[in-house]
């Protein structure tokens, strides 16, 4: 009888502890569908102000081409990022960083635990892919676009207002928790008709290149910030970054119509080269979770719009993957030169260094695969890279990169120096400081600073001035 009793203490003991556990352990999270809600469309170029939205009324829920759904999954992840990050608040930081007066002001950083994409998850990168190519395709027969330009613009001269600006991608899922941007990347000009070619060639080159696209006198600049043989007016090139009518205002004013429709959803970045360099951009500025593919070095464009980076902070903290693979120029920096796809084509592609996490798949060694343009887009990576290896691979960052190390970058602002500061490296309140401080300053003897008045036909310089 007390063997019985001691048998039966024992087993309802373990329910009990059994039952305990299953409280105690987390249950796994489950993957979501996401549909298409929304496009957006910021104007830049000649129109910087103008914005239209489409609403995707009964949009299709993501799937792939086999008819499965794509099904995103998430995790908790660590970011540091700006504790405020309203539109003034924005605003007013880079107010000051790009004032070149302040670079010691007190600001607040803040490490929060957040909902991520879980970039374990081979399913969850496949449906990124997706959206980053989806973000090119234009939606058929779609007519009811929302202007929500204060003042409209009048079009009637015949140009359309699709050819000038940035595209966004809005998808949801069921309970609007949860909306991932995917941004439009460059419609190359010399592959196809497309009409944002240009202007992507634009920003492309001034994004990604040393100095406005200076490549040899056979080109045409795209700002006049050359100062000399290897030698860059730094400022010039800040200001030439920041204005209203390139793709990074575009793009953080997408952002905020977005926050501004979903004002308590987690919303996440994604885009497929340029289309993720901006993505990228974004979610530095914002600490938002970001999933890129093939993008070119972004860090020197992240450093010349003086970004917000807490100082000292992990690269996995900063929530930004960029996923890419060994035989793409573009993702691996290395499409430039005479003998080079880019350079023929008229696009300046010298950066190599990016933010936050590489994750990168070996198809040179793995595949025996050839550095080529063609392995760039992003239906092929898709097809030939995502689902063929099955698996993601491991992202790390890359330590000492150095984009651009032969220039000289001049600083011709008339403010002083700052004085070195010291700061902690706790995500709280101290010295402000940006994705870099700028790449080099003014040298003893060095020439003055003097910018283009007047280009000929092939971009030589004919006239110059003092700047």
């Amino acid at each position: 009888m007390l063997l019985l009793l001691r048998w039966w203490v024992l087993l309802w003991s373990a329910v009990v502890l059994a039952g305990g556990l299953q409280q105690t352990l987390k249950p796994p999270q489950e993957a979501a569908a996401f549909r298409l809600q929304h496009v957006l469309h910021h104007g830049a170029n000649r129109y910087p102000k103008l914005l239209k939205r489409l609403d995707v009324h009964h949009g299709s829920i993501l799937a792939r081409d086999d008819g499965q759904l794509s099904l995103i999954s998430e995790k908790r992840q660590l970011v540091q990022r700006l504790a405020k990050r309203g539109k003034r608040d924005v605003d007013a930081y880079f107010q000051v960083q790009r004032s070149l007066r302040a670079q010691s002001m007190a600001v607040d950083w803040t490490r929060d635990e957040i909902r991520a994409p879980d970039i374990g998850d081979i399913e969850t990168i496949h449906a990124f892919a997706q959206i980053s190519s989806n973000a090119y395709i234009e939606i058929p027969g779609a007519e009811d676009w929302y202007d929500l330009t204060p003042q409209p613009y009048n079009t009637t001269d015949g140009f359309g207002w699709e050819d000038d600006g940035l595209r966004g991608h809005v998808y949801t899922d069921r309970t609007n928790k949860t909306v991932i941007i995917g941004v439009k990347g460059t419609s190359a000009s010399f592959f196809d008709n497309s009409p944002t070619g240009g202007n992507d060639k634009v920003n492309d080159n001034l994004l990604f290149s040393c100095c406005c696209a200076r490549v040899s006198y056979l080109w045409q600049t795209v700002c006049d910030c050359y100062s000399g043989t290897y030698s860059c007016n730094q400022t010039c090139l800040e200001k030439s970054l920041a204005k209203e009518d390139r793709y990074y205002l575009a793009a953080i004013n997408l952002y905020y119509n977005v926050s501004a429709m979903y004002p308590d959803s987690d919303i996440w970045m994604s885009g497929h080269s340029l289309g993720g360099a901006m993505a990228s951009l974004v979610g530095i500025t914002f600490g938002l979770p970001t999933i890129t593919f093939e993008a070119p070095g972004d860090r020197l464009a992240a450093q010349r719009l003086h970004l917000p980076l807490p100082p000292g902070m992990p690269a996995n903290e900063s929530a930004i993957w960029h996923f890419g693979h060994t035989a793409d120029p573009i993702y691996m920096g290395v499409c430039n030169g005479p003998t080079s796809s880019c350079w023929l084509g008229g696009y300046a592609m010298e950066t190599t260094c990016k933010s936050g996490l590489e994750c990168t798949w070996d198809t040179v060694t793995d595949k025996g695969w050839r550095v080529s343009l063609t392995n760039h887009r992003i239906n092929f990576v898709i097809s030939d890279v995502i689902r063929d290896y099955g698996k993601p691979p491991k992202c790390e960052a890359l330590p000492l990169c150095v984009d651009c190390f032969n220039w000289n970058f001049v600083d011709n602002s008339t403010h002083a120096e700052p004085k070195p500061t010291t700061s902690s490296t706790s995500p709280s309140k101290h010295t402000m400081t940006s994705a870099s401080s700028r790449p080099s300053t003014t040298n003893p003897g060095s020439k003055p600073v003097k910018k283009c008045k007047h280009r000929n036909f092939i971009g030589w310089c004919k006239h110059w001035q003092d700047a």
